[in-house]
């Protein structure tokens, strides 16, 4: 016979795995490498995580996207002080935080990047960027660490940097996306200034600015790459597939000529199959990230510099 605490289990586990089959199959993908335990508790922290996303995203007025930002920060407050949140998605974080004791301040700089969101920058470089990458996404990434067995805190920069590689893919892909909801998270100086004006944006300076994003992003899946060894045994082939069809997402849009406002790019289940297969291979046998000018060693000593502001202590 089930236990009680097991049979409520069974609607929140059910809940968080739909949050990721619904918002990213790459993610979902992955996923189901993982033993089952691991599984439906990294579904959990990423329901949390889109939750937050979402909260902004789908937000019927800048207003109530700002009530929803302060409504999770209390909650992430409530369970630093050892109280139960209002909100399911945060009453699940606060019960991962228990078992695997996640980072406070990493979930704090995800709720900063759900600010930022609120009032985009006009100023914006691309220091700005990779802050922004690393609160909605290496943070993630360094959330997840204690969930996969991560035990070395040195290897934190790597779970950053491969969170940041991810999302500079993101960006890539998601141009057109963002333009309609007069976002733009080009750097200035990639695109001769390129901002939402109320009209569609300059295909050519796009491509310029996603050519620089997925260039950069190699660097950071390079310096995440150099750190999957360090999670447990049980943990690596999920995250190392998760990273290859994130990163094929980038090569597909370089094949397209770096032309992303017509077509969203994604990588079918044929090609994650395969990619899973390469995934598999011993390292030595692996295509590499890295470019001939990349630079694995920046991007950790970026993703370390952006931990220490954030409040996170490799």
């Amino acid at each position: 016979m089930s236990s009680p605490a097991s049979s409520m289990s069974k609607p929140v586990n059910a809940a968080a795995g739909d949050s990721i089959r619904r918002h990213s199959r790459s993610f979902s993908f992955a996923s189901r490498l993982l033993p089952a335990a691991k599984r439906a508790d990294v579904e959990r922290l990423y329901a949390w995580c889109r939750w937050c996303d979402d909260g902004v995203d789908t937000a019927t007025s800048p207003a109530d996207a700002a009530a929803f930002v302060e409504r999770a920060t209390a909650d992430l407050q409530l369970i630093a002080d050892g109280h139960d949140p209002n909100t399911t998605e945060s009453r699940w974080l606060a019960a991962l935080v228990r078992r695997h004791d996640l980072s406070l301040d990493a979930a704090a700089a995800l709720l900063a990047g759900m600010q930022s969101d609120l009032t985009p920058a006009a100023d914006f470089h691309e220091d700005d960027l990779l802050r922004y990458c690393f609160q909605v996404a290496g943070a993630v990434g360094v959330l997840m660490c204690p969930v996969l067995g991560l035990r070395d805190r040195g290897f934190l920069p790597h779970a950053a940097a491969l969170g940041i590689g991810m999302q500079l893919t993101n960006i890539a892909r998601d141009v057109a996306e963002d333009w309609r909801r007069d976002r733009c998270y080009l750097p200035l100086s990639w695109t001769a200034g390129l901002r939402p004006n109320g009209g569609p944006p300059d295909p050519g300076r796009v491509r310029q600015g996603v050519r620089q994003l997925l260039s950069l992003a190699d660097d950071y899946y390079a310096a995440g790459e150099l750190g999957i060894d360090a999670l447990d045994t049980d943990a690596r082939l999920a995250v190392r597939a998760a990273a290859r069809i994130y990163h094929a997402i980038g090569i597909k849009i370089r094949k397209r000529g770096f032309q992303v406002l017509d077509t969203r790019v994604y990588v079918s289940t044929v090609e994650k199959l395969k990619l899973f297969g390469a995934a598999l291979l011993p390292s030595s046998l692996r295509p590499s990230y890295a470019a001939v000018n990349s630079s694995p060693q920046s991007a950790l000593i970026t993703a370390e510099k952006l931990l220490h502001e954030h409040g996170v202590t490799p």
